[in-house]
């Protein structure tokens, strides 16, 4: 296939890349792991440090709620005593975290694709 005047199959990948924030083509390598540049990097890094734990506690607030009606409720009914309660909650904040960050990377990317 080499002499039908296509390109290299090195030349047929991508010679750029996209910052997931401001839309801006970069050279590979110039982006950090979350695919933004340097100039937005550190702005998205501080959205993300807010909206990652108000996702966070969306998911685990309705969980804390659910654990202490149910302790207050029957407390004879609990296989887990309650104050075991509390690692269950912070695998679910650390999951609701760990969403966040990925909502926000995800939404970044959907309001730059509009």
């Amino acid at each position: 296939m080499t002499g039908t005047g296509r390109e290299p199959m090195d030349e047929l990948h991508f010679k750029g890349v996209m910052c997931g924030a401001c839309g801006q083509m970069f050279p590979k390598g110039q982006l950090d792991a979350d695919d933004w540049c340097e100039a937005c990097g550190p702005r998205m890094q501080r959205r993300m440090r807010l909206w990652r734990h108000v996702v966070a506690a969306c998911i685990t607030l309705p969980f804390a709620v659910w654990v202490a009606i149910w302790l207050r409720t029957s407390p004879d009914l609990g296989f887990l005593p309650a104050y075991a309660w509390g690692l269950p909650l912070v695998a679910a904040y650390y999951l609701g975290f760990r969403i966040g960050r990925e909502v926000v990377k995800g939404y970044t990317r959907w309001r730059l694709s509009r």
